[in-house]
């Protein structure tokens, strides 16, 4: 799978964009504020249909526009035969978003989750070293969930019992009194959900750990070990008692505080915890070979090789590392990949000494261009 062409139109900071892309790697080149990052998200919508950066279609709007459009046309290898798919997500401001394939319209925007897979790297990515539990079982439940549908549907139906649950433990709270019969149901329809999920997540953590090992191990010259561990609290069989033990502290602190809605992944440099003891440029590193695990993982389940979207990775990596990196999205597997950067040269430089085909854009206040230094764009 790859993008062969993308339009925008008043999307973020720009008026009309019009891309031919290069099968294999798009470099956005350009300062600061110039809209790199916007064009990479723009990207992100087709394969997600949200942005990656700010969750409010609304405000990704150009200023002073009513709406904004982003199409993209896709080239499927399925088999022996090549199909093209025409993506178009437009958003009017007060109104409900549109996405559409080939000119028909999704009733769910759920139906649209792993059809084109995206995944996207950025220095917002350090949230998940640095941020609470959920930002990191969030990361986990987008991937599984662009393959495993039944997961996404458990999932919704686990964190709305939740959520009913909570409800009833606040009023108990606001009228001072407790009724553990009225949980009984609640508990027993989470039971079977929460179990699954965990389950899933377990089988989902050993098959993905092998190959972000093997990928951390490219980037790093074999100089660093690294892993990932589940830390849950929901085991096989035990769940309702655990319920049922949790209620005085459910009752003190209005909320269930037990459940996958607690879960953690555990991310290890070595023998230590990566958020204490890794460096910046380790942390970027493990980052890095986590999101391009994420990307093998969802080309074996989906069966289609995910775009890349990679924004501003090069800073706080050293040139070994860069251009290790390099190296390896230069192979076949990594399919088509964007990349921003400040620097005009760097990248196209790194490209070239891995022999790697490549198109180079330009970006600014004007809108965007193809790189005049470019030298090699099939």
């Amino acid at each position: 799978m790859r993008l062969l062409r993308l339009q925008l139109l008043d999307f973020k900071n720009h008026p009309e964009v019009e891309m031919e892309l290069c099968a294999q790697v798009n470099c956005l080149l350009g300062d600061n504020g110039t809209g790199k990052t916007n064009v990479l998200d723009a990207v992100h919508y087709l394969g997600n249909a949200k942005g990656y950066f700010n969750p409010i279609d609304s405000q990704n709007v150009r200023h002073g526009q009513p709406s904004f459009m982003v199409e993209g046309t896709f080239s499927l290898d399925e088999g022996d035969a090549k199909e093209e798919d025409r993506v178009v997500c437009a958003v009017i401001k007060g109104q409900k978003k549109v996405l559409k394939r080939n000119g028909k319209a999704y009733q769910k925007l759920a139906d649209h989750v792993g059809r084109y897979p995206v995944v996207m790297i950025a220095p917002a990515d350090s949230a998940l070293l640095h941020d609470g539990s959920e930002v990191r079982r969030k990361w986990m439940d987008q991937v599984i969930s662009q393959y495993d549908r039944p997961y996404l549907d458990r999932l919704i139906q686990y964190h709305h019992l939740v959520q009913q649950r909570n409800n009833l433990l606040r009023y108990f709270a606001e009228n001072r009194t407790f009724d553990a019969d009225q949980l009984v149901p609640w508990n027993e329809q989470m039971v079977p959900l929460a179990e699954a999920i965990a389950a899933q997540r377990e089988a989902f953590i050993e098959e993905f750990v092998p190959e972000f090992q093997r990928i951390h191990s490219e980037l790093c010259q074999g100089k660093e070990t690294v892993g990932l561990m589940l830390q849950t609290r929901v085991e096989q069989g035990t769940f309702d008692q655990a319920l049922i033990e949790a209620e005085s502290d459910d009752r003190r602190l209005r909320r269930s505080t037990v459940g996958v809605h607690k879960d953690d992944v555990d991310f290890r440099l070595g023998d230590h915890a990566l958020k204490r003891f890794g460096s910046q440029g380790q942390q970027k590193t493990f980052l890095l070979a986590l999101r391009l695990a994420q990307v093998e993982h969802l080309a074996q389940r989906v069966g289609r090789r995910p775009i890349l979207l990679l924004d501003d990775i090069f800073d706080k990596i050293d040139a070994h590392r860069a251009g290790a990196l390099m190296s390896v999205l230069g192979r076949a597997r990594y399919g088509q990949v964007f990349i921003s950067d400040t620097d005009p040269d760097r990248i196209p430089q790194l490209l070239k000494t891995a022999s790697v085909p490549f198109k180079a854009w330009w970006v600014n206040d004007q809108g965007v261009g193809p790189h005049t230094s470019e030298k090699k764009a099939p």
